[in-house]
């Protein structure tokens, strides 16, 4: 709220910017995703373009960056960053709604195919500027986060190389059920994620790091943890006691770079070996040990059996289980049992399952 009352200052307090000549501000016909942060910090293993402009400013220093290479790729979302400075209005000497109008009237100019309804707008203000000086050192300019305009599609993930590309954007997936959950349950909020990370999962794991890279700079509450589990560690399956199997791991950050390192180190260390997984094991010892949560998601397998059902009974809160690769295949009752028992929910890529649904499966 607080952002969004600086933005109204500006629209009807200020003079108004130049008028175009369909009597529309430029910078009126975004959509844009407002965020105020204390500084800009640029995301990891995601390909994009620094627009450079000094501190006030509209114009690029660097335009050859972006030209180089927008023949072969395409922009998917821009980040516009400047500096909250100073913090007061009254103390205002530039008019940031002419500034903000030119900066994107000189983005167009540069290239006008970005001016597109495809591509996802954040206004970013920057706060952590006590003076002037101070706010000049900050990054101003855009950001400009591009893929390539022919994506090769991958029908599997197994190597650590294999899934930054992914993550990157430079490759994409055969199967999008994670994505279209997702984008059918944006209620969901402050989530405890728990993802079967066993081989055939690795690109469905992948889908919702990929949702959270998207939605994070406007939505930074949106997801609360990330818990991984492998099925033991690449133990034997003689080895693999009922609540003891281990190989449940959670990042110790939100920051993209721990997310995707944690994935690698949970890769390396086992890919389940035998059919059945232990995903109540890691839906109870994430519950156990992380807080601050409200909706738990569980990414499971459909191929795969539950290895620990019988502590299911150990499980108190609603469980929203997105079922992957079913493929033609019938939904697997011990997934329906987690989601109708723990009074959740279960999601395909096509349909959702509520309790009262679930109770006639």
């Amino acid at each position: 709220m607080r952002f969004q009352l600086f933005i109204l200052i500006i629209l009807t307090c200020l003079s108004p910017g130049r008028m175009l000549g369909d009597d529309k501000f430029l910078f009126d016909d975004i959509p844009w995703n407002t965020v105020e942060i204390p500084f800009y910090t640029f995301a990891e293993f995601t390909p994009q373009v620094a627009l450079r402009m000094e501190y006030a400013k509209f114009e690029v220093q660097n335009v050859e960056d972006w030209l180089e290479i927008s023949d072969r790729n395409v922009a998917y979302e821009i980040d516009l960053v400047f500096t909250k400075y100073p913090e007061n209005i009254k103390d205002w000497r530039t008019n940031y709604y002419q500034l903000l109008n030119d900066r994107m009237i000189t983005l167009f100019k540069i290239d006008s195919t970005l001016r597109s309804s495809k591509i996802r707008w954040n206004m970013i203000l920057q706060t952590q500027c006590q003076t002037e000086e101070e706010a000049k050192k900050f990054f101003h300019g855009f950001v400009i986060k591009y893929r390539p305009k022919k994506l090769k599609v991958v029908y599997d993930i197994k190597t650590p190389s294999e899934l930054k590309e992914l993550i990157t954007g430079n490759v994409t997936v055969d199967d999008s059920t994670v994505f279209k959950v997702m984008d059918r349950h944006p209620e969901w909020d402050s989530m405890l994620v728990v993802m079967d990370w066993t081989g055939s999962m690795y690109k469905f794991g992948a889908q919702f790091v990929l949702w959270h890279k998207a939605i994070s700079i406007s939505d930074p509450e949106k997801v609360k943890h990330f818990v991984f589990f492998n099925d033991g560690n690449g133990k034997k399956t003689w080895q693999k006691k009922i609540g003891r199997t281990g190989g449940v791991y959670r990042t110790q950050s939100l920051d993209l770079d721990e997310i995707v390192e944690t994935m690698e180190q949970v890769m390396k260390k086992g890919n389940g070996g035998d059919s059945p997984e232990n995903d109540i094991e890691a839906l109870l010892t994430s519950v156990q040990n992380l807080s601050a949560y409200k909706d738990v998601i569980l990414i499971a397998d459909n191929k795969s059996d539950v290895r620990d059902l019988e502590l299911i009974k150990h499980v108190n809160y609603p469980v929203r289980v997105i079922l992957c690769d079913l493929k033609g295949r019938k939904i697997h009752p011990a997934y329906v049992k987690i989601a109708r028992e723990t009074g959740g929910s279960l999601h395909t890529m096509h349909k959702d399952y509520s309790l009262e649904r679930l109770q006639n499966q």
